[in-house]
């Protein structure tokens, strides 16, 4: 379970790096601004124990494995300001979560740049990177030139719109499985 902050019972988790840009209560308005300049391939953060394992697929969490049978718990919650990091079709930073839950643990599970990102500039990642199928799928708003439209997850998308951007292994695996 997350607990979502909001502008009242606000406590930073990465104050020195990033910044809550708050929007309207009750939209999805809310933004992770960047509070320095990153080169492209930075590690920006680690995600690790702060992160809470989960069966349940929500809008605030992150899946890092596809689900078997015998194991459903394939979600994460960041439970810090990561959590307001938007969706963008052209996105400048993504969650690299190799080898499981062994990744976490040997803290593999990271936020990277895509792309050199200024002070200021808001973080964004393409949702379907992690997730296979959207649990509130949305109309994108990004108004990028590479705007896709309708963002379900990556179940519903071409791989050759897939491979275009950087998508995590276990969607990958998903993705060939599925064909």
């Amino acid at each position: 379970m997350t607990m979502m902050m909001n502008a009242i019972n606000y406590t930073p988790s990465h104050p020195d790096q990033f910044q809550i840009e708050w929007g309207p209560e009750g939209t999805y308005a809310s933004r992770l601004i960047s509070l320095e300049s990153f080169a492209p391939d930075s590690i920006l953060a680690t995600l690790g124990p702060e992160t809470i394992l989960t069966e349940t697929k929500a809008y605030t969490s992150i899946q890092f494995k596809e689900e078997t049978p015998t194991d459903r718990l394939i979600h994460l919650e960041l439970n810090s300001d990561l959590v307001y990091i938007n969706h963008s079709c052209e996105p400048n930073v993504s969650f690299v979560l190799e080898n499981g839950i062994v990744g976490r643990d040997q803290h593999q599970w990271v936020l990277k740049s895509l792309c050199e990102i200024k002070k200021g500039q808001p973080l964004t990642f393409a949702y379907f990177s992690t997730e296979w199928e959207m649990t509130q799928p949305f109309d994108c708003q990004c108004q990028s030139k590479k705007c896709l439209g309708r963002i379900e997850g990556a179940k519903f998308m071409d791989e050759s719109i897939l491979s275009k951007y950087f998508i995590n292994d276990h969607i990958k695996r998903m993705k060939k499985s599925q064909k």
